[in-house]
């Protein structure tokens, strides 16, 4: 992706979902890019309402009228002036977002809906729109403040790796970026079984090293030959921790990642280190797909 010029926001009228609309105001602003606000009634729900409470036919226009009200009164807090589509939709809540969302060139959502305790991120509709959509997807996770300012980028040299830093530099052009790789040395606990010098072990280390600040700097040469606002960061540790530790040192405003899907039983999953990093980032993520 070269550019960003359509932006889908699903809003559910929870203050999580009114960040999420702001900040995706703010970057359709910052790169003239269409803007779709979208609400979605659940129609199982909707008829199931009506049955409980043996209302008139007539309750699911209402109900749809009244979402379309609050929609209209949002946009203006929300949109702060962008030409802005609004709609209201009945039906499946996931299916209609996804379908929505092939449209666009990116998702925005809040982290949590009205209910924090059923809604977290790593709960449901949030959750399963990171596995199947195959657009970026921002996570928003506090109120927009201004552009992004100070981004972290986890990589691990995958073909997710140079996808998630051009989004980087896509979507936050004058930021500074820090590119993080958590090292990791596979076959330390085989040389220490096989009695190996600690020398020996040691020197495979530094090799380890070598390879990955190699990888890195061919990375950032493929991405972003110029450089003038890119750092990166080679550490040992478990990968999310290391992220969440720079993600803290820095003051970061934004993590772009991939998800590092894998098929299974139809569904795309999320990586453990997208988990952790989305469950224990304070700043706003943004996955992106292959």
């Amino acid at each position: 992706m070269t550019s960003i010029k359509s932006i889908l926001a699903a809003v559910d009228f929870s203050e999580d979902s009114r960040q999420a609309a702001s900040r995706a105001s703010m970057l359709a602003s910052e790169h003239g890019a269409r803007l779709e606000l979208l609400h979605v009634i659940n129609d199982v729900s909707l008829r199931a309402f009506g049955e409980i409470f043996q209302l008139a036919d007539g309750h699911a226009v209402t109900i749809v009228e009244r979402a379309e009200r609050m929609l209209d009164e949002l946009a203006p807090e929300a949109t702060a002036g962008n030409r802005t589509a609004l709609k209201v939709k009945c039906g499946p809540v996931l299916e209609e977002i996804l379908s929505a969302a092939d449209l666009s060139d990116m998702l925005v959502i809040g982290a949590r809906g009205w209910n924090p305790l059923r809604d977290l991120i790593l709960g449901t509709t949030a959750t399963r729109l990171l596995r199947k959509c195959k657009r970026p997807v921002m996570v928003v996770k506090r109120p927009p403040r201004g552009p992004y300012r100070r981004v972290v980028v986890p990589v691990d040299f995958s073909p997710h790796s140079s996808a998630s830093l051009r989004m980087a530099v896509l979507i936050a052009p004058r930021a500074d970026i820090d590119v993080v790789n958590a090292l990791d040395f596979p076959f330390e606990g085989n040389l220490w079984l096989a009695d190996v010098g600690e020398k020996e072990i040691e020197d495979y280390r530094e090799q380890v090293r070598r390879d990955a600040l190699a990888r890195m700097e061919s990375l950032l040469k493929e991405v972003d030959g110029n450089r003038r606002n890119i750092s990166s960061f080679v550490e040992h540790g478990d990968a999310a921790r290391t992220v969440l530790s720079r993600e803290e040192e820095l003051g970061a405003d934004l993590i772009v990642m991939g998800k590092h899907a894998r098929s299974y039983a139809g569904e795309m999953l999320l990586g453990s280190v997208t988990r952790h990093v989305l469950s224990g980032s304070k700043s706003d993520v943004l996955v992106v797909h292959e």
